[in-house]
């Protein structure tokens, strides 16, 4: 089956709502990255690289603790947010990771590689990782964080176990994104030669006062058409499980962050 690229239409920066949702991305899952790659060790002075940067939230944040003398750069397919943000410290970058040259893309040697949400929605992820692994200098860090679905397994509630499963045929089908390659994690950065591999689960919770029930309403509602296409769900259970998502005193644990870490020989 021919599958869409993402972003070229579905959770593409031009459509409507999308500019907010992703703006969210970093409000669910920034402070559970900033940790992990703080664990890392410091980066004053050092050369970061963030792939699918987006609006460059994580690539702020770099930039701030590689300063004064680190180098930070955001490589995205589609960098109009990242110009639109300019963010102080980060230099852009415009290419796509899967088909870009050596030429076309920032000089190898970076201390830190850092990925989040980009390998689970590349068709090519099994040859993208070692080129980002190559990418690193010795001693240097790759960090990848993507989401697995603990909803469908977690949730007291039927419709949002029902969405949950549609929504990721849906992405499998329609675009070729596999959230369940995450579970693999850490040993494929082990196969593409890291040390140290080590990773850790970070779970956001869904609830109607925190930016989790926003982001996982425009998410799903992006694609709700798709999602209903799979036949797991119909369009009255797609509407229970929005509300109970959105609704005051809903917990439920998110999809959950999955990072795993190495470092270069």
């Amino acid at each position: 089956m021919q599958t869409e690229e993402y972003g070229s239409r579905l959770y593409g920066f031009d459509q409507p709502l999308e500019r907010e949702r992703i703006g969210l991305i970093g409000e669910v899952f920034d402070a559970y990255t900033r940790r992990r790659i703080t664990d890392l060790g410091p980066l004053t002075g050092r050369r970061c690289l963030d792939v699918g940067a987006g609006p460059g939230t994580v690539a702020a944040w770099l930039a701030g603790q590689a300063a004064p003398e680190g180098e930070v750069i955001a490589l995205d397919r589609d960098t109009s947010l990242l110009h639109e943000a300019g963010h102080p410290g980060v230099q852009i970058w415009g290419a796509d990771v899967h088909t870009a040259t050596d030429d076309e893309l920032p000089k190898p040697g970076f201390d830190l590689i850092h990925a989040r949400l980009t390998l689970c929605h590349l068709p090519k992820r099994e040859e993208v990782l070692p080129r980002l692994v190559s990418w690193l200098a010795p001693g240097g860090h790759l960090i990848v964080s993507d989401v697995i679905n603990t909803m469908a397994a977690a949730s007291p509630h039927p419709a949002v176990r029902a969405l949950t499963q549609a929504y990721d045929r849906a992405l499998l089908t329609t675009l070729d994104s596999d959230l369940n390659y995450a579970r693999a994690y850490p040993t494929p950065l082990t196969r593409a030669g890291l040390t140290d591999v080590d990773m850790a689960a970070d779970v956001p919770l869904v609830r109607a006062d925190r930016p989790t029930a926003r982001f996982w309403t425009l998410t799903f509602a992006a694609m709700r058409t798709e999602i209903l296409a799979t036949g797991l769900i119909d369009a009255n259970g797609f509407d229970a499980a929005i509300d109970h998502l959105t609704a005051p005193g809903t917990h439920e644990l998110g999809y959950t962050l999955v990072s795993a870490w190495g470092r270069a020989a």
